[in-house]
């Protein structure tokens, strides 16, 4: 990080963590023209394309919440996240999912009970918005998943559904 400037009446400064040195000075706008690229390194997980293709194979490529079969709108999502001991890489621990359904289970606007229910957070029951949030959230409240593996074995684990949906319920 390198400290550019310090503004000491409005109690602030301001640093730069070697993206735009040289591109900002003091007093200057950001404009539109100031689009630079920086390479960025990330570590990347080596098990997402074979947990992707083995979870959308299982769902013959179809969201189980919507059924929506198009593979380039759709994702493996993880039911316990994979950032934990339980979050294998496994079909069992897989759901596929379109990217609106996977966004709302990722961000607890949607859950999915053991029972293969789907549940949406009770504050959006009652809002009113768009087709969107009508039919393709709250359209589905109460309802079972629309795509399985019909191999039993690649099922969704029912204590990890059971795990997740206990998170979903607390951040209700």
């Amino acid at each position: 990080m390198y400290l550019l400037w310090e503004e000491p009446e409005l109690q602030q400064f301001v640093i730069d963590p070697d993206v735009a040195r040289g591109l900002v000075s003091k007093g200057s706008q950001i404009t539109e023209q100031v689009r630079r690229y920086i390479v960025r390194q990330t570590k990347q997980r080596l098990h997402q394309p074979v947990f992707r293709a083995t979870v959308l194979r299982a769902y013959e490529t179809r969201c189980a919440v919507c059924a929506l079969g198009h593979a380039e709108l759709l994702d493996a999502a993880h039911i316990v996240p994979d950032g934990e001991e339980a979050g294998i890489a496994s079909v069992r621990n897989g759901l596929a999912l379109c990217k609106i359904h996977h966004a709302a289970y990722d961000s607890s606007v949607l859950g999915i009970r053991p029972d293969l229910v789907v549940e949406i957070r009770a504050d959006l029951l009652e809002e009113v918005d768009g087709p969107m949030l009508e039919h393709g959230l709250k359209g589905r409240h109460g309802q079972r998943l629309m795509a399985l593996p019909k191999v039993r074995a690649e099922r969704p684990d029912t204590d990890r559904l059971e795990e997740r949906y206990t998170r979903f319920r607390a951040d209700g």
